[in-house]
């Protein structure tokens, strides 16, 4: 049964199945339905969106929050090369204004090993990397290049003698290093990312907000911040040109989150990075993370529920063979929706999920194998069984005469 899932990767006419269901998780539905307790926004964390700002804008952006003594300001995007003279120093200078920052890293592949390992770091360029510590942006995504949904990261990766924090526990640790350490303490590879939601949960500065606007005579009008930036975590990333209408339908830098209420068939992805690595921060300082079922208890599970059932059909088989087939089938639908409302639950209610496609499959399946066994096997038992009947009373038989 185990094997069932290798099928629809091996035969063709099942891919558009595939392909329809590549971007969905079962426990989607509970961040896009809210099946769970309502989220509190978090007021700790201030989105500030750069839009297509030149360097020279973003600079003024960055001074103006320095300003404001932020507890730490974290900026997702790489500036790995130099542009213009005067706008990298304007901005090597609005960063040198910033008590904490944290910049963009990124883990890559230099081509020189062939096992799948991260063996390379690529930072900012050295004039603005100098100026702050560095957390990678590295996401996991699944659903191929179309889709980019995005449910888990790595928290920590090595390269060479080199550890490097992700780009959200690095700015955490800014705040609440022991937090960050019990975070790290659980040893993941990779974890699940409980989903606060979209920057709707965070306080969200547009491009005018900071800067400021043109007024009808083309006068610069400096902006009035809607919230204190004082000892805030403060993230600046790219969150469309503005907040407009268009930032819904671009693609740069942006993911299919559970948070998507089209939880299949997505067509356009829901959720920026910057807001992704909100989410991490929120939930690693809020001590709110999501524990998975370990694939061993995955299997244990399918094959209690697959044995019991098969006790079970066996009885009804052996015992009430007219009713085989009403009662099989009713067991079957009731058992896998009450398996599949129980992982939905478990996962919205106490943040563990379970992955019980398995078990829903064993279940779902072992009434006909158990048909198929007991059409052919019970035969090909009970032939064996005269053959070796005959053999041992036959030659039990001979042995006789012959005394």
């Amino acid at each position: 049964m185990v094997g069932i899932r290798g099928l629809v990767e091996r035969f063709s006419f099942l891919n558009p199945i595939e392909i329809a269901l590549d971007d969905f998780e079962l426990t989607d539905i509970v961040f896009a339905n809210e099946i769970r307790d309502p989220p509190k926004p978090d007021t700790n964390i201030v989105l500030v969106n750069f839009g297509n700002l030149s360097r020279r804008g973003i600079a003024r952006q960055i001074e103006i929050i320095a300003s404001q003594q932020p507890k730490v300001l974290g900026i997702d995007c790489d500036f790995k090369r130099l542009k213009k003279p005067d706008e990298d120093s304007l901005l090597a200078s609005a960063l040198s204004k910033v008590k904490n920052l944290v910049l963009y890293s990124k883990l890559d592949f230099t081509g020189k090993r062939n096992d799948g390992v991260f063996d390379t770091l690529l930072y900012c360029n050295p004039k603005f990397s100098v100026l702050g510590k560095s957390g990678f942006c590295n996401l996991i995504t699944d659903g191929g290049e179309k889709y980019l949904s995005c449910r888990t990261f790595p928290p920590k990766d090595k390269v060479g003698d080199h550890t490097e924090l992700a780009f959200g526990l690095q700015i955490a640790n800014f705040i609440d290093t022991n937090k960050v350490n019990k975070f790290l303490a659980r040893e993941n590879e990779v974890e699940l990312i409980n989903y606060k939601g979209n920057k709707e949960m965070f306080y969200s500065l547009d491009v005018q907000d900071v800067l400021g606007y043109e007024d009808a005579f083309g006068f610069i009008k400096d902006a009035q911040l809607p919230v204190s930036l004082k000892d805030k975590i403060v993230l600046m990333g790219y969150m469309g040109d503005d907040f407009g209408p268009g930032a819904e339908k671009t693609r740069i830098d942006k993911f299919h989150t559970p948070m998507n209420p089209r939880y299949a068939g997505k067509a356009y992805p829901d959720m920026f990075g910057v807001v992704v690595h909100a989410n991490i921060i929120s939930m690693v300082l809020e001590d709110i993370p999501m524990d998975k079922m370990s694939s061993w208890a995955e299997k244990l599970l399918a094959v209690l529920l697959c044995y019991i059932n098969v006790v079970f059909f066996f009885y009804i088989h052996d015992n009430l063979p007219s009713w085989y087939d009403l009662v099989v089938k009713t067991v079957q639908i009731v058992e896998v929706i009450f398996i599949l409302y129980i992982a939905v639950v478990v996962y919205g209610k106490y943040r563990y999920q379970m992955d019980v496609t398995i078990a829903v499959v064993a279940v779902g399946l072992c009434g006909d194998i158990l048909e198929v066994y007991t059409g052919a096997m019970y035969n090909i038992a009970g032939r064996f069984k005269d053959k070796l009947k005959l053999f041992i009373f036959g030659r039990k038989k001979i042995q006789l005469e012959k005394k």
